[in-house]
This record gives C-alpha cells, structure tokens and sequence, in this order.
C-alpha cells in the first residue's frame, strides 16, 4: 500500500529537466541578483528549510536534497559545537556558490538545536564536484526558531 501511495504522489510531482534547473541556477539567478546573490541565497536558504519542515520531516533531509537537485547530501562528522555535511552535485558548477544549501542546512540545526547556528562551505572535489558544508552553533546563543527536525 505505501508503494502504491509513494507512484501517486510521483506521479503529481512534476519533474523540472536538468537543462533548466541550471539556466534558473546558473544564468537566471546571478544576473538578477548580482553582487548580493551569496547572501540572498544563504538567506532564501534559510526560509526553505522554515517552509519545507513537513516535506523535510517526512522525506527526510538526504532525499529532499535528491528530490530538490541539490545532490547527493549526507552527515560526515559531527564535533562538539559543528557538523559536518558533505554534498556532491552533479549539477552545480564549482565556481557557483553553495550559499542556498549551506542556509538550508543552518536553518535546520538551529531548529533542531534551538541556537544560533551559521554555516560555510569549501569545494573538497571537482569531480564528482564535492563541498564540505560546515555548520557551527553556539549552544549560549537561542534562537527565535521553533520547531524540530
């Protein structure tokens, strides 16, 4: 029965061609955004993971990002006061920033954490393009956020 609920509810989400994700990603946005497309990006991030939750607690975080054609996303390491996450995308381009993932994955740890959280990123591989997305928090920092992941 799951199987058959899982086909219809693929069978109403449309699938968006890799041609153009990349003319939104990789023309569209940085013309249109210009010089402050980083931290637009980072910010737009943030407010996906915010209007996403239900999507993101059901799919769960490595098959939204599949779902979304982000990549391929997972937790590599986990320290005190960071984690990190690393990302291969086949559909980015390595001289694009990371910045809307990388907003997206610090949304999520300050829900889930309830403080501050920031995050950053760094090309590990160009092929398969590879960034390593770091996100820190500060446990005496709380955040305004509600909510768990």
């Amino acid at each position: 029965m799951t199987d058959n609920k899982h086909s219809k509810e693929e069978e109403r989400t449309p699938q968006v061609p890799a041609y153009s994700y990349d003319l939104l990603r990789h023309e569209l946005l940085p013309e249109l955004l210009g010089n402050d497309e980083t931290v637009i990006l980072y910010w737009a991030g943030k407010s996906i993971a915010r209007n996403k939750m239900s999507a993101i607690e059901s799919l769960g975080i490595e098959k939204f990002f599949k779902e979304a054609n982000w990549g391929k996303m997972q937790p590599a390491k986990e320290k005190r006061n960071e984690r990190i996450y690393e990302l291969e995308a086949p559909h980015q381009y390595s001289e694009r920033p990371f910045s809307l993932e990388a907003g997206f994955l610090a949304q999520l740890i300050e829900m889930e954490k309830g403080v501050v959280s920031e995050a950053s990123w760094e090309i590990k591989r160009k092929k398969p393009l590879t960034a390593a997305i770091t996100v820190r928090w500060d446990k005496k920092d709380p955040s305004n956020t509600e909510g768990s992941v």
